[in-house]
């Protein structure tokens, strides 16, 4: 007869009703260097529900956990096959970890191409014409796939997900308008908020503040797009700015209902 559909499974994949929230974050917090995106990503080890944490570390970056989050653990990865390596670990579900850190996406994209590169320039021979430091569009195109499963497969892990990634700015050479938007080559800059439920602008501003002789720097984390950067909150959970945000107060935001 087949198999007996419930209201807990169909075709043997879990149904939730739509007002259930899925326990695991996926947010990509993306800033200028310096602005502490490290530090905001390695505050979940201070959650009791994200917490232990595997940072990704990538970018050879993480001395700033040292003092602030002693206990995250980290990982440096140096070459693709070793992140393939990782992911599989993380996909077997058994490693622990309730929360993974990729520090930066910036960076996984370069290094995604540097092996694409490596891969071209092995199967090509070195006596060939092809150039290692200029991608042709077939190379450009293989990258953005692969970045596209990349976000997709470790989003889609059993745990709280996050991002980390540098800004730039793009000049609208038709209208002058500029657009502050995560620092990815191509189409990626644009498509990675499709992908993720969060993604958030990470900066510094000097705000004045009521008996400070001097404007106080403050950081924010911006939640929603505007007419200049590019940003989203799919929960609607979230204020348009959080000030001195950690991921205790974000998890709170997100999981913490009004009865609470």
């Amino acid at each position: 007869m087949g198999e007996v559909l419930t209201q807990r499974s169909l075709g043997g994949l879990p149904i939730r009703p739509v007002q259930q929230r899925s326990p695991y974050l996926n947010i990509l917090l993306y800033g200028d260097s310096g602005v502490g995106k490290t530090t905001l990503a390695g505050s979940a080890s201070e959650v009791p529900a994200m917490h232990p944490v595997l940072f990704i570390d990538i970018e050879g970056g993480t001395e700033s956990l040292r003092n602030s989050y002693p206990d995250v653990d980290t990982v440096r990865v140096t070459t693709w096959p070793e992140m393939q390596k990782v992911y599989n670990a993380l996909h077997r579900g058994d490693s622990g970890y309730q929360t993974v850190v990729l520090d930066s996406l910036t960076e996984i994209q370069k290094f995604n191409m540097y092996q694409i590169m490596a891969d071209l320039l092995a199967k090509k021979g070195e006596d060939s014409n092809v150039d290692p430091d200029v991608p042709s569009m077939r190379e450009w195109g293989k990258n953005l796939e692969q970045i596209r499963r990349f976000v997709r497969g470790f989003r889609d892990l059993p745990m709280h997900t996050i991002f980390t990634a540098l800004a730039k700015t793009e000049k609208d050479a038709r209208t002058g308008n500029t657009t502050i938007k995560p620092s990815l080559s191509g189409k990626m800059a644009d498509e990675v908020a499709a992908f993720l439920d969060i993604v958030s602008y990470y900066y510094v501003k000097d705000i004045v503040v009521e008996g400070e002789s001097e404007p106080v720097a403050k950081r924010l984390l911006l939640t929603r797009k505007t007419s200049q950067h590019v940003a989203k909150d799919r929960s609607g959970r979230l204020p348009m700015v959080v000030e001195s945000p950690t991921m205790d107060i974000l998890h709170k935001l997100m999981y913490t209902t009004k009865e609470n």
